[in-house]
């Protein structure tokens, strides 16, 4: 073991935690949340409240604009912060068909708690061929101006963010889960937003990875190492053969520019992982240092969302 070291859960879909989430009371949820983080022993979460998908794939987070566009509200992460906000921040959706899209976006950052923004374009909707396309621009300029660091989901696609790296140098861009594509479900049917998504095996995963880690060269983008045992690895806890993968892209991107995440509840249900296993086959380890690990685990999300501890 180590020193203890400040514990930041870089995604967590916290409304999501308990069985009867979509009718549980927020304050009931909040307070379970709080509950498992102490006994876990995270010290901060960024809540990435998710609420599902639509019959069109579109998140589910709020009203239809008249010209299609969802305006997502987020009113767990808002009772969370006010409840506790020493302990939770949290990312918003923005959809790029909001005709208010400048003014959602320079708005983010005056809300108490919100921090940054999350992108997930899906194959079956188009969003992935309009990323390709160059048409998030709009929301990537308003992000740069507001100073809005954007999380991306492009699982074994990467390599599209980079027009977007070089077009807008000034803006925190951070990879989700590893960049790899998603693994097949260890039990039933994989979900239909993430069946486009799909890389069948470990050995193509981490393939994908060797393009992940080229892109270190632009020094907007940092890498969120979540997912890694289900995505990277052939061996059971505490997964040893992922190790040296964490320690190429500690090598490529800095560990000022890695951070961990455990995306719990979507790890509890792919794989039946629990949160304690989600940390601790990294924080246990020797091949990580203690002062990477105050990065890894804390230091890193703080920098590169601009959280400071209170």
């Amino acid at each position: 073991m180590i020193d203890r070291v400040e514990i930041v859960d870089a995604q967590v879909h916290l409304n999501q935690l308990v069985a009867d989430w979509r009718t549980a009371p927020l304050d009931a949820v909040i307070a379970t949340g709080v509950q498992a983080m102490d006994a876990v022993g995270i010290d901060v979460a960024l809540i990435a409240e998710s609420r599902g998908f639509d019959a069109k794939m579109r998140p589910a987070l709020g009203p239809e604009l008249p010209n299609g566009a969802i305006r997502a509200e987020f009113p767990f992460s808002e009772r969370a912060v006010a409840l506790h906000p020493s302990r939770f921040g949290y990312l918003v959706r923005v959809d790029l068909k909001d005709p208010e899209l400048r003014r959602i976006v320079s708005e983010v950052r005056g809300k108490p708690g919100a921090l940054c923004m999350r992108i997930v374009p899906l194959p079956d909707t188009g969003e992935v061929a309009s990323l390709e396309r160059g048409e998030f621009d709009p929301l990537f300029a308003a992000a740069e101006e507001s100073g809005v660091p954007v999380f991306c989901w492009l699982p074994g696609r990467s390599h599209v963010l980079i027009p977007y790296l070089k077009k807008f140098p000034k803006l925190r861009f951070i990879l989700d889960h590893c960049g790899v594509g998603v693994a097949p479900p260890h039990t039933g049917q994989i979900a239909p937003t993430l069946a486009s998504s799909m890389t069948p095996t470990v050995a193509e995963r981490v393939a994908q990875l060797d393009q992940v880690l080229a892109l270190a060269q632009y020094p907007n983008l940092a890498l969120k190492w979540s997912h890694a045992p289900s995505l990277l690895s052939d061996q059971p806890y505490p997964h040893p053969d992922v190790l040296p993968l964490l320690r190429r892209a500690l090598e490529a991107y800095g560990v000022e520019r890695v951070m961990w995440a455990s995306d719990y509840t979507q790890a509890r249900n792919e794989t039946g992982t629990s949160w304690s296993e989600c940390l601790y086959y990294l924080l246990d380890s020797n091949e990580v240092s203690p002062e990477e690990k105050e990065w890894l685990f804390g230091k890193s999300a703080r920098t590169a969302l601009r959280w400071p501890a209170t």
